[in-house]
């Protein structure tokens, strides 16, 4: 009974730690998604004209924790499914894939928005500095969405018991509807059973 109370407990835990990583892949990738669709006119603005939309625009460094924040919750499942190796493998893929984009994110598009003062002052090589920024967070973006496909296949392998258990209710209530249908009299077969008793 314990056991049974326990293993429902860390389902539940599972289950929360599945909607929470997802949720967080979710909320980084949003901005980057707005970031990846406008790439290309960002890339052809003038420095006075970028710098405007890029102070508009300062919520890459809330993508950054977020992602640092959805690493956490990928490890947390990793550990979870640790006896599952599919379901294992795949959020080690997609922390891997998290770890990829956050180095990328910190190591290079960081660093550009420091030396352009948060896209205040102009540096001697803004175009370097801007393509750096633009494709570090498109590639960081790309990489965080092979995590959140790598951790989606984490979640399905990790689910082989609820699809077995309804795999098994289903065969269970065929099983059901077969023998009531065996032992319920057919209408001809009442009408001979009336005619013999008769």
């Amino acid at each position: 009974m314990a056991h049974r109370r326990l293993t429902r407990y860390r389902w539940h835990l599972l289950d929360a730690v599945q909607l929470v990583a997802i949720a967080l892949l979710a909320l980084a990738l949003t901005p980057v998604l707005g970031h990846l669709l406008t790439l290309q006119s960002r890339l052809q603005m003038q420095p006075n004209d970028y710098f405007v939309v890029q102070q508009l625009d300062r919520s890459m460094l809330v993508v950054g924790v977020l992602g640092l924040l959805a690493l956490g919750g990928v490890l947390v499942h990793a550990f979870l499914v640790r006896g599952n190796a599919r379901a294992f493998v795949w959020s080690i893929v997609a922390a891997c894939a998290l770890s990829v984009a956050q180095v990328i994110f910190w190591s290079i598009a960081v660093p550009m928005g420091a030396l352009t003062g948060a896209w205040t002052v102009a540096s001697e090589d803004f175009e370097s500095a801007r393509q750096n920024w633009e494709y570090a967070i498109a590639l960081a973006g790309v990489v965080t969405f092979g995590a959140l496909m790598a951790l989606a296949r984490a979640i399905e392998a990790s689910r082989p018991l609820a699809s077995l258990a309804i795999l098994e209710s289903i065969e269970r209530d065929a099983a059901v509807r077969l023998a009531r249908r065996e032992t319920r009299p057919l209408d001809g077969d009442t009408k001979l059973q009336r005619d013999a008793a008769a």
